[in-house]
């Protein structure tokens, strides 16, 4: 993968006033309040895109197409949420304020991770802390977030990814046929390779 040309890349806010998202903390809700069902709770994981459970509770739920941060636990880890999903109080959640989409939120969560990741080794990255803190974003002529260059970057990795898999899956495919061993014959490892 080509390496990127940041020099040209300003700082954004990413919350508060100038911020380019509005950022909601979580909700509390305990293991025993928790019923059963089909909808992503988001904790402070780093695994499985944040979802540490599925459940039915109808408060506090978040539409799809947004981006969760960890400030606790596993503290900056950033997913993008297609679906719809409720928040553990150790999460906050980034409503945007552009068009976002899974593209763009692909690009910006590892961003927001390598940010988050100082908080970490100090203190939770807290809402107040995240409100104040900065990513460093491509721009377009007039210095705003080049949100296009970042989908259309996206989407390439995307591609590349589809096309390692699909070669995976058929080198996968071929390991798996049979081999028909019925005219195979033993040799001695020297006869094959002499000293």
């Amino acid at each position: 993968m080509l390496e990127i040309n940041t020099s040209g890349w300003k700082e954004f806010y990413l919350g508060g006033d100038e911020g380019l998202f509005i950022i909601v903390k979580g909700k509390r809700l305990t293991k025993a309040k928790m019923i059963a069902g089909d909808i992503n709770f988001i904790g402070s994981s780093a695994n499985n895109n944040g979802v540490t459970n599925k459940i039915g509770n109808k408060d506090n739920i978040h539409p799809g197409n947004l981006i969760t941060v960890s400030y606790n636990g596993s503290v900056g880890e950033a997913f993008y949420q297609e679906n719809q999903f409720i928040a553990s109080d150790d999460v906050n959640v980034l409503y945007p304020r552009f068009e976002l989409n899974k593209y763009i939120a692909w690009y910006l969560c590892p961003i927001i991770r390598k940010v988050g990741k100082k908080f970490a080794f100090i203190d939770k990255w807290k809402k107040e802390d995240m409100e104040k803190s900065k990513i460093k974003l491509p721009v377009t002529s007039d210095e705003m977030p080049d949100w296009l260059y970042m989908e259309s970057y996206m989407k390439t990795i995307e591609q590349k990814v589809l096309i390692t898999l699909k070669e995976y899956s058929s080198i996968s495919k071929m390991k798996k046929q049979e081999h028909n061993i019925e005219k195979w014959q033993e040799f001695k490892v020297g006869e094959i390779f002499p000293n």
